[in-house]
């Protein structure tokens, strides 16, 4: 008997983009007082896919790679969910969310090979979070999956891979910080060269802003 496996795939919205920008700037500008980045956006080269690797710690992740795409990158942006969670949160199909069930292997295989489709396209940015779900912010030790090097291997064209650290940071101020530091912008090939590369980097940029968040001097702020 033959079973189709599907996934949830992304179907972006016009409108449905409109109404949650609002909403989101709405949502960000009542609890947050700033969106600070501490270091410069690596050069991105516009004619690869771009992945991006955020870490995973809190219910906001999602959001503010979108506010960081909208406000920055300016690229069509895809995000790898939970299928329970995009189920449920089904609106999220719309804005460039698509599915994945890790303990489905036929379903995860759907998934990233539809994720090799999108990483085709120049124009596209996928948002993939590597640690698999939601991890607290300092917990240790860090576990990778395996999903970005099988990408690498499999992928006809080369894309590049953006390491991203997001940090919320409270103050004596009524409302917290969102502080973001980028990695080092790797390629597929290298992620195919050395598989342990993409984690020591995850690792490493999350390390240094955690370390370097406070005391830099030179930081971009992006409008909420």
């Amino acid at each position: 008997m033959l079973v189709n496996i599907r996934m949830i795939k992304a179907d972006h919205n016009k409108l449905a983009h409109l109404v949650f920008s609002l909403y989101l700037k709405s949502l960000l500008k009542s609890s947050f007082k700033e969106f600070i980045i501490i270091n410069e956006l690596p050069m991105i080269d516009n004619s690869k896919g771009l992945i991006v690797t955020p870490n995973h710690f809190s219910w906001w992740d999602g959001f503010f790679i979108y506010w960081l795409n909208k406000k920055l990158l300016k690229k069509k942006l895809f995000i790898l969910m939970l299928e329970e969670q995009l189920k449920r949160y089904w609106f999220f199909k719309y804005l460039g969310c698509y599915s994945i069930e890790l303990n489905d292997k036929r379903k995860t295989f759907a998934s990233l090979k539809y994720t090799l489709e999108l990483v085709s396209n120049s124009n596209n940015f996928i948002a993939i979070y590597p640690q698999g779900d939601i991890q607290p912010y300092d917990h240790r030790p860090i576990v990778i999956k395996d999903g970005i090097n099988f990408l690498s291997q499999k992928a006809k064209a080369a894309f590049s891979i953006l390491p991203i650290a997001f940090k919320i940071h409270y103050s004596n101020e009524k409302l917290p910080t969102i502080y973001v530091r980028f990695g080092k912008l790797l390629t597929s090939s290298d992620a195919y060269s050395n598989p342990e590369l993409l984690k020591n980097e995850f690792i490493n940029n999350l390390n240094m802003l955690n370390s370097d968040y406070l005391t830099t001097s030179s930081y971009n702020i992006i409008d909420i």
